[in-house]
């Protein structure tokens, strides 16, 4: 056996594990031997391009810095402040906690003691990282002030700023900070010019478009500009007539005609589903022809029925 307990028999180190979906270069033309092997092959070789830098991390990491980083893990828990009464995330964790533990879920493959340990001395790394920056700030502010006059500066953290505090307020105005790439807000297409191109829906839109339903023969966005010049038309049209003023000595304006439902020159879409006058009564013929001109038909037809 050799240093650290690896067999001569085993693949020799470094080597992908057999399952490893990682990207390794010259792979698909080496055959005939083991995948770590292979892959032991590639990573030793120097005719093989790359970086020179492993993705693997070190199995046996240097005992030297491991000791460090115990020391300093050590430390953080230790200066763990004790006023919050019942501190619940300690330096031992007895296992079966159903607690909360941060940064927890960072950390796997080892007992659950040493995983609640790296887990809170990173998360209070964090904490000491946040609170030295926020005193940094303050000492800033307080120099620049000019109220730490007289201070001995070894006393003094080694701080670097970039700007000058309290910021000053811009007086430009606030549409001088917009972005001139920033595209203009979306404006729906019910609300454009009848000749804007883009007051139109695009292939695919599922929505409901007024007037669209008796359409047909062109593309659906042609289709939809027209309806929505339609639509926007009788609106105009319906507004107008309502802003009329009415008075007791003048009658009301009579009202504009609009679009005829039933069309004198042609007949109805077949599935249409409102109401034509005297349509059941009438057979024999196709929807088109019985439905042409369908409000002349039913006033001759009642004409004819009361004489």
């Amino acid at each position: 056996m050799p240093l650290r307990g690896k067999s001569i028999l085993q693949t020799q180190d470094p080597y992908h594990t057999p399952g490893y979906g990682g990207f390794c270069p010259q792979f698909k033309y080496r055959i005939g031997q083991t995948f770590g092997k292979t892959t032991n092959q590639l990573l030793d070789s120097n005719e093989v391009a790359s970086s020179g830098k492993l993705v693997l991390a070190q199995i046996f990491p240097d005992e030297g810095a491991a000791g460090a980083a115990e020391q300093a893990r050590t430390a953080l828990l230790t200066s763990r402040d004790q006023s919050w009464g019942d501190q619940k995330l300690v330096e031992t964790m007895v296992p079966g906690y159903t607690g909360f533990i941060p940064r927890s879920q960072h950390f796997f493959g080892n007992r659950y003691a040493n995983v609640c340990r790296n887990s809170v001395s990173d998360f209070e790394f964090d904490q000491h990282k946040s609170k030295s920056k926020t005193r940094e700030m303050a000492i800033i502010d307080a120099a620049q002030q000019g109220k730490m006059q007289g201070a001995d500066p070894n006393s003094l953290p080694p701080i670097h700023s970039k700007h000058v505090t309290p910021l000053k307020q811009c007086a430009e105005k606030a549409d001088q900070f917009v972005s001139k790439s920033t595209p203009p807000p979306a404006v729906p297409p019910y609300y454009l010019d009848n000749d804007n191109d883009q007051k139109k829906f695009m292939s695919g839109y599922t929505g409901f478009v007024p007037r669209s339903r008796g359409k047909l023969g062109l593309g659906y966005p042609i289709i939809t500009h027209q309806a929505l010049n339609d639509f926007t038309d009788d609106s105009s049209r319906h507004r107008q007539v309502a802003a009329q003023p009415v008075t007791v000595d003048m009658a009301p304006a009579p009202p504009q005609p609009g679009k005829k439902i039933y069309p004198e020159e042609s007949g109805l879409v077949p599935h249409y589903t409102g109401h034509i006058p005297i349509q059941k009564f009438r057979f024999g013929e196709t929807f088109g022809n019985s439905t042409q001109d369908a409000m002349r038909k039913s006033m001759s037809q009642n004409t004819t029925c009361l004489c």
